[in-house]
C-alpha cells in the first residue's frame, strides 16, 4: 500500500467520523428549534429574555457547526493534494 492510498483511507475514515458528528448535531436541531420557538412565541418577538437569547445562540452555533462539518466532510473525503500535503509533509520540510 502506498502512502497516498494510506492517506486516502485515513481521510475517508475521518470524513465518516465527521459525517457521524454532523448527523448527531442534526438530531439535536429540532429540539433547539422547538425550544427557541417556544420562548419566542411565549414572550413575543420584540421582548428580550435570557432563555430566548440562550436558545438563539445555541441554535446559531449549532447551525454554524453543522455547516463547517459539512464542508470538512467534503474536504477530507476528496483527499486532494492539499490534504495530502497537510497530513504527509514533504521530506524537505522535516
Amino acid at each position: 500500500m502506498s502512502t497516498q492510498q494510506a492517506v486516502t483511507i485515513a481521510c475517508r475514515v475521518l470524513s465518516v467520523y465527521l459525517l457521524t458528528w454532523l448527523l448527531t448535531d442534526l438530531t439535536y436541531l429540532p429540539s433547539n428549534l422547538y425550544s427557541f420557538l417556544h420562548h419566542e412565541s411565549a414572550l413575543g418577538p420584540f421582548t428580550t429574555n435570557y432563555l430566548r437569547n440562550s436558545d438563539l445562540i445555541s441554535l446559531s452555533f449549532r447551525a454554524l457547526r453543522m455547516v463547517a462539518l459539512f464542508f470538512a466532510v467534503q474536504w477530507f473525503y476528496r483527499a486532494g493534494p492539499a490534504v495530502q500535503r497537510y497530513l504527509l509533509p514533504s521530506a524537505e520540510e522535516d
